[in-house]
């Protein structure tokens, strides 16, 4: 979502921008918006047939067969068994007891955070997991705003 493409754009919900930058003579450019459907050449896949990508698989010469120990007759290791997790558990909804209006404040508040960690990575600042979790829950939390404004 938010990690940038080849040419340095970032998606920050529904838009994608070209950060702001500094020039090489210290002046800053200002951050731009991509238009929809845009796809600059440094994004454009290039086309590969099966024969090239199967010629950069085989990292072997041909006719060499391909072993997993280069001892003969040594003991293959037992794969080791999965570790079992615990099961997360999964948050708890807000109290029943809590009125919509307070259900939309909290969600506005949700909201007004998201939107300003969305203006910081338009600015080109780097942002932690918790807060790249966020951004991507912007979507959902404005659709479930709206669906509460209309009840």
């Amino acid at each position: 979502m938010t990690d940038p493409s080849n040419a340095g754009i970032i998606q920050v919900g529904e838009e994608r921008w070209i950060p702001g930058s500094q020039r090489a003579d210290g002046s800053y450019r200002k951050e731009r918006k991509v238009r929809p459907g845009f796809v600059p050449l440094e994004d454009v896949k290039r086309y590969s047939n099966a024969r090239i990508e199967a010629s950069r698989e085989a990292s072997l010469p041909p006719g060499a067969k391909a072993t997993t120990s280069s001892i003969p007759g040594a003991k293959k290791k037992p794969t080791e068994k999965p570790k079992l997790t615990k099961p997360t558990v999964a948050p708890t909804p807000p109290a029943a007891d809590q009125t919509k209006d307070k259900k939309i404040k909290a969600l506005n508040k949700k909201i007004r955070q998201i939107s300003e960690l969305e203006q910081k990575l338009i600015k080109g600042e780097k942002l932690n997991e918790e807060q790249h979790e966020k951004v991507k829950k912007g979507k959902s939390l404005r659709e479930e705003l709206e669906k509460l404004s209309l009840e």
